[in-house]
């Protein structure tokens, strides 16, 4: 039996939040009705409804038709996001954790002189 070379897409890599993040990705449009944003896997973009009724993710002027019936069930279990995502920032100096410096010293090979005198006898 061969491997399938198919990778399968589980329902976990698709999320939708609803709200007006959207805006991050998009400007509004007079075609398009905005509904919020959409990740699937790394790509994240507003996600937006046609004229026609088919579903669209759109970061600027890029455009990718995504399958109707999929947004449509993602849609019915979707929660709306009323406030902002905090924004992290950096630990202040006292916060950050000491760090540990290691000096290693380097090894010193010590010949003897009585092979050195040999050495140089050997020497013409």
């Amino acid at each position: 039996m061969k491997p399938s070379s198919k990778t399968t897409r589980s329902g976990d890599d698709f999320q939708i939040t609803l709200g007006d993040g959207w805006r991050r990705f998009a400007f509004a449009t007079r075609d398009l009705a905005f509904l919020g944003t959409i990740r699937r896997g790394m790509e994240i973009g507003a996600l937006a409804r046609d004229e026609t009724g088919g579903y669209l993710q759109v970061n600027g002027d890029v455009h990718r038709v995504l399958n109707k019936s999929r947004v449509s069930a993602h849609l019915r279990k979707a929660r709306e996001r009323p406030e902002p995502i905090a924004a992290a920032f950096h630990p202040t100096q006292p916060e950050r954790a000491a760090v540990s410096v290691v000096i290693k010293r380097r090894r010193h090979v010590l010949v003897p002189l009585v092979h050195l005198e040999a050495l140089l006898r050997q020497a013409p």
